[in-house]
């Protein structure tokens, strides 16, 4: 009776949500270090995700343990509007693919797939702004995207957003944040994405 029913792991019982600070600019600091919520869903942690926000951008600096390969990406998964109760991609969600190693001309794109009418036009490659630095068995990215890629990116109206990641590597298990794509199709699934809670300081 139960066979088709996916097991439930302990993240799946309450939603989860992290601050993300205001700066200018992004450094590896631990105040910008979002949480790992590998535990929760029975992953192996290798990588580190920090994230800051300002009124031109969202930027991202990701430490990743794993040899930088044709097969290593991250993956930033990004509603603007956090719409929890919205079934299916909006033209709020966002689908960044990004690679350690150049691909096709360029480190990033935006590969959202929608299922309706409800859509945006995909940002341009070469508006997205990637730094990637790959030594033995590690690789970091800098990552900056630009309000001018996340429709309705408001953070004074509003100041939650949908987020989670997928840092995939060869031939292993790739890391999540909230929510796995072992359990669910998260490319399509955005009520089931964690929340950035965009703080300032004089919040």
């Amino acid at each position: 009776m139960f066979e088709d029913v996916p097991s439930l792991c302990p993240v799946q019982f309450f939603g989860i949500s992290a601050d993300c600070l205001f700066s200018a600019k992004l450094k590896k600091d631990k105040q910008f270090l979002l949480p790992d919520t590998s535990k929760l869903l029975g992953e192996e942690p290798f990588a580190e995700v920090y994230a800051v926000w300002n009124l031109e951008k969202l930027l991202f600096f990701v430490n990743v343990s794993a040899e930088a390969t044709d097969d290593s990406s991250v993956e930033l998964f990004i509603d603007t509007r956090d719409l929890k109760s919205k079934g299916a991609i909006s033209k709020f969600c966002h689908h960044f693919l990004f690679h350690p190693v150049e691909s096709q001309g360029f480190y990033g794109r935006e590969i959202t797939r929608f299922r309706g009418e409800d859509t945006h036009r995909l940002c341009h490659p070469e508006d997205l702004v990637v730094h990637s630095t790959a030594k033995k068995n590690t690789y970091t990215l800098e990552i900056e995207i630009p309000a001018s890629c996340l429709t309705g990116f408001d953070p004074m109206n509003f100041s939650r957003l949908g987020f989670t990641y997928r840092i995939n590597r060869a031939g292993a298990p790739s890391q999540h944040f909230a929510v796995s794509s072992e359990e669910y199709a998260i490319e399509q699934h955005p009520a089931t994405w964690g929340t950035l809670k965009l703080v300032r300081e004089d919040d």
